[in-house]
């Protein structure tokens, strides 16, 4: 099958151009901002030589600034991480030895931005002191406490849920409506993250459960039902039965927070037993959630006096990883410039893993652009289509629509849609809860 070309700003009309035109530099920019801050900081704490590392670091940020305006061409990685140095540069040698010159605006977009994040934590690993350093770290923890009013409103009413006394066999059609909720509010906490917003805050204000019902329409393909019946199929409230789960999670803050809600969810009405939560081995995307980031949501919960709800939950969370109901798992795989499609051949040991699980669920639009591999495939392809060589599992897409892509969806909805809003494809105000069910043998 001959595969369409991939997104790229090669297009001056695309997304992918004002994003590496306009939302890249302004992100390295920030990046700038926050070491000028923190410099003197990072002196205190690590003597001089920290503070010359962190110029160092600025000057990095100021080249890689200038290499993206100019549309320098991109090389091969130069740091002492050695966990994924060596992947990425085969694959980079792999493009240049095919005569290919790689250039921020005529190469594939997913490669030049994963790029940037890349060559972002290269600066970090080429200093002594500043390695475990996370750029986005402020940008991420504001985020969080701006939502504060959001976590209340959502904490409280999970512990009402998680109190009540039902159960599968006898309360199906509650537990179905209550699983319609915490998925909605988990697709929609992807609604801004921080690479969209080119790190500005983006905070949740509204009360999470009366935003969903007015987000209702916005929902342009909606398999939740046809997920929780596969799931509710597994029969894991029988007791007997290992049904798992992997979440692979997209950005911190309030977002990672309405995930969590969510794999309780599922966890304590038995809906499944076990759930792998996937989170970044590197600072990624702006907002994209490390287990660092995993680690503060939980103390920032567990330490909180102003309400009791947010210590009931980190008690019961960090309880569901004593237990081995929650793993925690960073994977290399996830921060390089592969597609899905390449998981078997390139981290067989993670497909083998995944392909164990009875469903994965992807959060957020970059992962839904890896799932597809972020070609041009016209809007009426099978999704099953575009996912190639990535069939592990039944899989289900939660995605806010930030890039142009997207697959199997109805023609006259994307006409009645684009008259609606014509930005409906990137400005994440339109989702999809796409799935992928795999054929038993």
């Amino acid at each position: 099958m001959a595969l369409p070309p991939p997104l790229s700003a090669k297009d001056e009309k695309s997304f992918a151009y004002a994003t590496i035109k306009d939302r890249l530099p302004v992100i390295v920019t920030r990046i700038v901002d926050f070491l000028a801050r923190q410099r003197g900081k990072f002196a205190q704490e690590y003597g001089d030589e920290a503070e010359n590392e962190c110029k160092s670091c600025i000057s990095a940020m100021d080249k890689l600034r200038y290499e993206i305006a100019r549309d320098k061409p991109i090389f091969l990685l130069n740091d002492n991480y050695t966990d994924d140095i060596h992947l990425w540069n085969e694959y980079l040698q792999k493009e240049m030895d095919q005569g290919k010159v790689i250039s921020w605006f005529q190469s594939s977009w997913l490669l030049v931005e994963c790029y940037m994040y890349r060559k972002i934590a290269e600066a970090f690993f080429l200093t002594k002191h500043l390695q475990h350093i996370d750029p986005f770290i402020e940008m991420k923890q504001n985020n969080f406490y701006s939502s504060s009013k959001a976590i209340d409103v959502l904490l409280a009413q999970l512990n009402i849920d998680f109190d009540q006394t039902i159960n599968l066999m006898n309360n199906k059609s509650t537990i179905e409506q209550q699983f319609y909720n915490y998925m909605e509010i988990s697709l929609w906490g992807n609604a801004c993250d921080l690479s969209l917003s080119a790190g500005a805050e983006c905070p949740q204000e509204h009360d999470p459960f009366h935003q969903i019902t007015e987000l209702k329409s916005h929902i342009l393909i909606n398999n939740q039902t046809s997920v929780f019946n596969y799931l509710y199929d597994q029969q894991a409230y029988l007791l007997n039965f290992d049904v798992c789960i992997d979440f692979v999670l997209d950005n911190a803050g309030f977002e990672l927070l309405t995930d969590l809600c969510f794999a309780d969810f599922l966890i304590s009405k038995r809906l499944c037993s076990r759930i792998t939560l996937h989170l970044k081995c590197l600072p990624w995307f702006v907002s994209d959630a490390t287990k660092n980031d995993f680690q503060w949501l939980l103390e920032q919960l567990n330490k909180s006096s102003s309400n009791p709800v947010w210590q009931i939950a980190s008690k019961r969370w960090q309880e569901y990883i004593q237990n081995g109901q929650w793993i925690i798992q960073a994977h290399r795989f996830f921060t390089l410039p592969y597609d899905y499609s390449y998981m078997q051949k390139i981290s067989p040991e993670l497909y083998y893993t995944m392909s164990q699980s009875k469903l994965i669920i992807f959060k957020g639009d970059l992962h839904y652009r890896k799932l597809v591999g972020d070609l041009q495939w016209p809007l009426n392809t099978r999704f099953e289509t575009a996912l190639r060589d990535f069939q592990p599992t039944s899989l289900v897409a939660l995605r806010t629509c930030k890039a142009d892509v997207q697959v199997e969806i109805d023609e006259k909805l994307v006409e009645q849609v684009t008259k609606l809003d014509p930005k409906w494809m990137i400005n994440g105000k339109w989702a999809v809860i796409q799935t992928f069910f795999k054929k038993t043998t």
